[in-house]
């Protein structure tokens, strides 16, 4: 095995990230060797430890790379559609939320699996929330600037509600439970249904 030295340290990071990334894809979190790490990048474990201390370390870096992806994915794609949309309706936010009935049970999975990691994991965990914390502000922004593309009517709901379910419910248990499964349109207006009520309180207030 050839092992590469200090002078190539950018590139030697990079394969080591990069066959990180693909044991965790292939095996799983549990299932990921530092060992094939090593071999899958063609460097030592010594190197390996050198520039992230240990397992942990690695896991920290690889998963919170791919959780902040998840996030920028996210953004992107809500920021496009937002920009070539001049009027809004509480649907069409209801739209840009997560779905149990359209995100894949593996991407669900993985999220579970990368939290429940920064559980035992402290700097894993300071990255997760440093991400999820980014999301947060990113969202309750992106409301503010785009509430005045509602009509004049549904313009006051509490945001608050959208960022609670947003970032309180994984439908970690819609993958448990077979029966009564929700489609993506009823869930949607259940939403919508709540938002609506929450705009009328207001006014109401």
């Amino acid at each position: 095995m050839a092992v590469n030295n200090f002078s190539n340290e950018p590139d030697s990071k990079s394969r080591i990230l990069e066959s990180a990334r693909t044991e965790i894809l292939k095996n799983g979190i549990i299932g990921m060797r530092v060992s094939d790490v090593a071999r899958g990048a063609d460097t030592s474990i010594t190197l390996i430890y050198r520039y992230f201390v240990d397992r942990n370390g690695v896991l920290a870096r690889v998963l919170g790379d791919m959780y902040d992806e998840f996030r920028l994915s996210f953004q992107t794609r809500v920021e496009a559609w937002l920009a070539v949309n001049d009027l809004l309706s509480l649907e069409d936010f209801a739209r840009l939320m997560p779905n149990p009935a359209e995100e894949t049970k593996h991407a669900r999975d993985f999220r579970v699996q990368v939290l429940a990691t920064a559980l035992e994991n402290p700097e894993l965990h300071e990255r997760i929330k440093a991400v999820t914390t980014t999301t947060y502000r990113w969202m309750r922004d992106t409301i503010e600037a785009n509430r005045h593309k509602l009509p004049v009517e549904e313009r006051g709901f509490d945001a608050r509600f959208m960022t609670v379910i947003m970032f309180n419910l994984m439908f970690v248990y819609y993958d448990l439970v077979d029966e009564d499964k929700i489609s993506a349109d009823d869930y949607r207006a259940m939403l919508v249904n709540q938002i609506r009520n929450s705009a009328q309180r207001t006014v109401a207030s």
